[in-house]
């Protein structure tokens, strides 16, 4: 049975830090957590998802999920991982799974040699498998979620399409941005395609209605709605941007790493530091 919502405490002893999409970018890992001092004895390493598929060592970033101060949720591309290790078609591919891998830069399994093989399939996909879609840290107001999407129920689009018609025909779920109460696994199960694949909400965020700010970690795009009451500060990767985006509690720190050019970066944010730069947009919880 998967894991839909993971509970951490608080990090007393050390910093929690969050990473953007990895894509199998180990390399550039490495040199963020060089420059912010990591300390894997007493600090944790908090990833949005899609660990592996298009950079250069989809292997090594997948070996984290063995690290005890790595923790990562499931994010479209460890379910297309999935779909096509366990060889299952995906309902919301037009082609077969292992296409739609493929098409995503999956090529690299076709460059595993046998023990390698033998370690993805017996001990690496197991534990992406077991991953959870929603990680929640702590509690109280310095308390944050981790999720790959969005946290947003209803249809992804308004067409006739197979996610629509699974969901519930003429009469889906409305469209709705989740609260800290939402986040159980009743709720999030009927949503997982939403949770791994939406991108509504960023698409909500328009540039003139919103106020772009400077922070340590490179330019803020702050819309006309920073926080959706009821719902802790909520890190999601998923859509990679030019800059940091704020929306409805949804802080997107994607910046396409992957693509490795002189606009794009991968993005390690320690939560405390975070905290302390949007303090002036602070959490919604007016009704």
């Amino acid at each position: 049975m998967p894991t839909f919502h993971q509970r951490l405490p608080a990090n007393t002893t050390g910093r929690d830090f969050i990473v953007g999409d990895l894509h199998g970018c180990l390399d550039l890992l490495h040199a963020e957590l060089a420059r912010v001092g990591f300390d894997t004895a007493k600090d944790r390493l908090l990833s949005v998802g899609d660990l592996a598929d298009r950079g250069p060592d989809s292997m090594g970033c997948l070996r984290l999920l063995r690290e005890p101060w790595f923790y990562a949720v499931r994010g479209n591309h460890e379910d297309m991982l999935v779909d096509y290790l366990y060889r299952v078609v995906m309902p919301y591919a037009s082609n077969s799974a292992a296409t739609l891998f493929f098409q995503n830069g999956g090529g690299w399994v076709h460059d595993l040699g046998v023990e390698a093989e033998r370690e993805l399939t017996r001990d690496l996909l197991p534990r992406v498998v077991a991953l959870p879609y929603v990680i929640t840290v702590g509690e109280g107001e310095t308390q944050f979620h981790v999720a790959h999407a969005e946290l947003m129920t209803g249809r992804l689009d308004e067409s006739n399409t197979w996610y629509n018609r699974r969901v519930g025909g003429d009469s889906p779920a409305p469209k709705r941005v989740l609260t800290d109460d939402d986040l159980t696994d009743d709720v999030l199960s009927a949503m997982t395609e939403a949770l791994i694949w939406g991108r509504r909400l960023v698409g909500e965020v328009k540039s003139a209605q919103s106020t772009e700010q400077d922070t340590p970690a490179g330019k803020l795009l702050v819309s006309h709605q920073p926080t959706h009451a009821g719902l802790s500060l909520t890190y999601v990767g998923h859509t990679p941007l030019k800059k940091l985006v704020l929306h409805a509690s949804h802080l997107f720190i994607d910046r396409g790493a992957y693509a490795r050019k002189p606009t794009t970066c991968l993005l390690v944010l320690c939560h405390e530091e975070v905290q302390q730069w949007l303090e002036p947009w602070g959490r919604d919880d007016e009704p």
